[in-house]
């Protein structure tokens, strides 16, 4: 009976470690893959099932706590974790919590330990930012490039069906040489909730600018497409999805009025500092 309860407990440890392995180790802080699984999970569930667990989203997952990790790292060098404004934040929350009934329900531990992660890294990018403030001249200079930058091109509409597979995507492309109605065709069709609500087609534009520097598949994909056009095959996107681009407006690029700019453009330059500092972290840590 001993020796039975012995090897189970050896398979127990065994199968425990199969399942918890090293992915990569940052300054020496290790990040297993039952951290990686549980957030896949996490993005598969939040999407419907439209994300599918992948080797792509696994890198990008790992590399979102990559920085994460060298974010915390660099707040605790600081010893942001011993400043009196840290612990009260904490006091509060951890009260807060205790009130609700929060702290007793499952998976708090976890859910703790990442509040605690953030409000770390929230006071690290604060300092990040206070320490190097932008100026308004770096904002008017910053105005005029995008104005220059935007001007004479032109914006947009883009409907879109996502689907699973290419044959699903041939399917709605051949319903739309039948002269059918996209918006019908999207709702029957694309596997994204909020597209199917809007029939396919949101009300937001996009400037063709932007596709060109980030987005060159959908960019070489509706270039050339006039308005009511589609694209004439299946577009394969990452993760296994397909989709079928529509053209249902064009418009010339108008750039709004500085005042009305401002605060966004503030806090892109605020989200460089940021990307600088990051970079900086990454180009001093030992990672394996």
């Amino acid at each position: 009976m001993k020796k039975h309860m012995i090897t189970a407990v050896v398979l127990a440890t065994l199968a425990s470690t199969a399942l918890a392995q090293t992915v990569v180790t940052v300054n020496g802080t290790k990040i297993d893959s039952k951290a990686v699984d549980e957030r896949v999970s996490l993005v598969t569930k939040a999407s419907h099932n439209q994300i599918q667990d992948s080797e792509p989203l696994r890198k990008t997952i790992t590399s979102q706590m990559i920085t994460h990790t060298l974010l915390v790292q660099a707040a605790k060098k600081q010893k942001l974790d011993q400043s009196p404004q840290y612990r009260e934040i904490l006091t509060q929350a951890r009260a807060q919590a205790k009130a609700i009934g929060d702290d007793k329900k499952a998976g708090f531990k976890t859910r703790w330990a990442d509040y605690q992660d953030n409000v770390l890294i929230e006071a690290y990018l604060s300092g990040v930012i206070n320490s190097n403030p932008v100026t308004e001249d770096e904002i008017k200079s910053t105005y005029n490039e995008l104005s220059k930058y935007y001007k004479g091109t032109q914006e947009v509409q883009l409907g879109e069906i996502m689907t699973r597979d290419a044959n699903t995507a041939q399917q709605a492309i051949d319903e739309l040489n039948h002269k059918q109605d996209f918006s019908t065709v999207a709702k029957k069709y694309t596997i994204d909730p909020a597209g199917r609500e809007a029939g396919g087609i949101p009300q937001n534009y996009v400037k063709l600018k932007d596709l060109q520097d980030n987005a060159g598949l959908v960019y070489d994909a509706i270039r050339d497409l006039k308005v009511g056009q589609y694209t004439p095959a299946p577009v394969a996107g990452n993760n296994g999805i397909y989709a079928v681009f529509y053209v249902n407006n064009k418009r010339n690029v108008a750039i709004p009025d500085f005042k009305v700019q401002e605060p966004i453009l503030k806090q892109y330059l605020q989200d460089k500092r940021v990307q600088t500092a990051i970079q900086a972290l990454y180009q001093e840590a030992n990672i394996k």
